[in-house]
């Protein structure tokens, strides 16, 4: 074959490796070798980087991924990709078929489709005369992310449907990773000093949704395929839609089966509950479908879920073991969550040795002590929880749990914010928690850096030029040179963001450092009223709830954070680096000084131009109208906040007054 002309072998290599990867992926068998396979491909990409001309969309080379994407485009669902309800009891199912029945006036039980429900990402993959053309992510079941290039990559979706119908197909289906495939990719994670995947399902989203996919194509995605839309006209049921779509060379499950009433139903799903640790993928429950395309049509879809199927969850699995030690870990938010670290026991097939206990209320409710022996089950069939206690097996139980005032990780100061059930540390330079900082520090709402994204402050965490928020201040192109792709240009433009941000004053550093319960609007009152970082960090609680919008809560936070050396020292550090600690409000010489401003309605310049024009005027913007409003700003539409204000006899304009109170008009 080497020897004939380049297109005549392109065109062969294509066929053999399309024919070779249906044979493994659809009928797993093998007709040549893993070795002899990789020599296909490696001559198929040797012939089109030498001739670009013979490259087709559909060829074989394009699974190694193409450049990096700013970001996804949308993609809409037509028809959308219905979720599914549950049933978790018998009589769950029992309610559903009798409502099938009832409906179709149906003299004998309904004939089903019962398939394994595969714990992965759906996904749409679009061909058009047999080309693969598009794929994408379910997303919101009416619009979704298109991830074709990645789809792309996947081996076990075929490029080219020969004897496809003319026109369009929908196959729809998950994405998965295999339990092998997913075991082998840690370890070689693990090997190359990388952090370990905690689970298949958010593995195999977080990589099909990689923005480069070349990081896709060195991951060993699978692809399962359990719909058609439209489905050909020669399959007037679910299962013969099955077979047509595995004649086809799609991936479909193995494990389907049709079956007729609850009675075999419930035989199906015991069989499947008690082999599911003997299959390739990991399943979560059974879906089970009307198998008559007809009487799935009469019995027709709500806005979001079909009314011809279900999810039927499997329980999940339990088993009872010792609770050797309470701990805390901190989350990249700076959560704290009690973890119970157990004596090691089985639970479905995997070795569980520590369970979560959510937060401080959940820990109390089920009174969970060391020394405790305990049930604890897989929630969603991932993370490990203690479900409840058992007491001691010896009578006497060990004192409470205390919960850390101090984070475990850098000993900064945790507060439990109003509102929430969890702990957080809030020290913004935590190293648990420093990517989330970096990423609020640098939003639109606080400093906005632009060119700071997920990513870079990954990366920049990572190799350790970030330990610190005042560290962003010291950056410069050589440290910059060693983050990938960030080129002098980009260097230059991040740089130059950071140094605008300096001046921007002290309310939206006040933002930037997350202080539960201080945002935008807090942070603009405190702002106003103490005029200066040193006021505030001497301000006592009595003080603090002076200010609009802080109450008891908020007033202890703030406290907190000042009290500690280990937070107060991340402002002084990025006061040194040069980060404006004081108000930027003119102090008296504004048009609108001291004056609180509300706006509501609909405004022809944005809310963030029309606050800064405020605050460059000398006045607090709040969101909510109260006593101490000075001034209600009401557009088109403005509703209750413009009635509140006139009964309170609030002084009100619409927006060319407001330019004309500041001089703007």
């Amino acid at each position: 074959m080497k020897g004939s002309a380049p297109v005549e072998e392109a065109a062969e290599l294509r066929r053999l490796v399309e024919h070779h990867s249906r044979l493994y992926y659809g009928e797993d068998r093998s007709e040549i070798s893993d070795e002899e396979f990789d020599g296909l491909v490696r001559r198929l990409r040797e012939l089109e980087e030498s001739w670009p001309e013979l490259r087709t969309p559909d060829s074989p080379s394009v699974r190694v991924g193409s450049p990096p994407v700013e970001s996804f485009g949308q993609v809409t669902h037509a028809p959308p990709m219905l979720s599914l309800d549950n049933a978790f009891t018998i009589e769950d199912f029992a309610a559903f078929e009798s409502r099938i029945t009832r409906e179709l006036g149906l003299s004998a039980p309904p004939r089903y489709s019962v398939e394994p429900k595969l714990d992965g990402l759906a996904v749409s993959i679009v061909y058009e005369d047999g080309i693969l053309t598009r794929g994408a992510t379910r997303g919101d079941g009416v619009t979704g992310e298109d991830v074709t290039a990645n789809i792309r990559t996947i081996r076990s979706v075929p490029l080219r449907l020969p004897g496809a119908p003319a026109g369009t197909l929908d196959m729809r289906g998950e994405v998965i990773f295999t339990k092998a495939d997913f075991e082998a990719m840690n370890r070689s994670r693990e090997s190359a000093g990388e952090k370990p995947f905690a689970n298949p399902r958010n593995a195999a989203s977080g990589s099909l949704r990689q923005l480069d996919s070349g990081v896709t194509a060195a991951r060993p995605l699978s692809f399962v395929a359990y719909a058609c839309v439209p489905a050909p006209e020669s399959c007037p049921s679910q299962s013969a839609l099955l077979g047509w779509l595995g004649s086809m060379g799609i991936p479909v499950n193995p494990w389907n089966s049709v079956c007729t009433g609850i009675g075999e139903v419930l035989k199906a799903r015991e069989s499947m509950e008690s082999g599911r640790h003997g299959m390739p993928w990991e399943i979560d429950g059974l879906v089970v479908k009307l198998d008559d395309f007809s009487l799935a049509e009469r019995m027709g879809a709500l806005s979001r879920t079909p009314r011809w199927a279900v999810a039927w969850k499997f329980n999940p699995p339990e088993a009872a073991t010792r609770v050797v030690s309470i701990g805390v870990s901190v989350g990249r938010t700076g959560r704290l969550t009690p973890v119970a670290v157990l004596e090691p026991v089985a639970i479905g097939g995997v070795t569980v040795s520590r369970a979560t206990l959510h937060n401080e209320d959940e820990l109390r409710r089920k009174d969970i002590r060391r020394g405790d022996l305990v049930i604890v089950r897989r929630a969603g069939e991932v993370i490990p929880e203690v479900v409840r206690s058992l007491g001691s097996p010896h009578g006497r139980r060990q004192e409470e749990f205390e919960f850390p005032t101090e984070c475990p990780v850098c000993s900064g100061p945790v507060v439990r914010p109003e509102g929430e059930a969890a702990h957080r540390c809030i020290n913004p330079s935590c190293p648990a928690r420093l990517r989330e900082s970096i990423l609020h520090w640098a939003s639109r709402e606080a400093m906005d850096v632009e060119g700071m994204g997920e990513r870079l402050a990954d990366r920049l965490v990572d190799l350790g030029l970030v330990k610190d928020l005042a560290d962003l201040y010291s950056l410069d192109a050589g440290a910059l040179s060693k983050v990938e792709r960030m080129g002098a240009r980009s260097s230059e433009k991040l740089i130059g963001a950071l140094r605008e941000g300096m001046g921007a004053g002290l309310e939206r550093v006040l933002t930037g450092l997350g202080i539960p319960g201080v945002g935008r609007v807090v942070a603009s009152a405190l702002s106003a009223r103490f005029r200066t970082m040193e006021a505030v960090a001497s301000a006592d609680a009595s003080s603090l709830q002076e200010v609009e919008g802080v109450g008891p809560v908020i007033a202890e936070s703030l406290e907190a954070f000042f009290a500690s050396e280990i937070t107060s020292g991340v402002v002084k550090r990025l006061a040194r680096a040069g980060v404006l600690m004081e108000s930027r409000a003119t102090g008296g010489s504004g048009p609108l000084d001291g004056l609180t401003i509300v706006f509501t309605g609909a405004l022809s310049m944005s809310r963030d131009a029309a606050r800064r024009l405020a605050e460059e005027a000398g006045a607090r913007v709040s969101e909510s109208v109260s006593p101490k409003t000075g001034l209600v700003v009401a557009g088109p539409g403005a509703g209750a906040k413009l009635d509140r204000a006139r009964e309170l006899g609030i002084r009100t304009t619409d927006e060319q007054g407001f330019l004309g109170l500041i001089g703007a008009r």
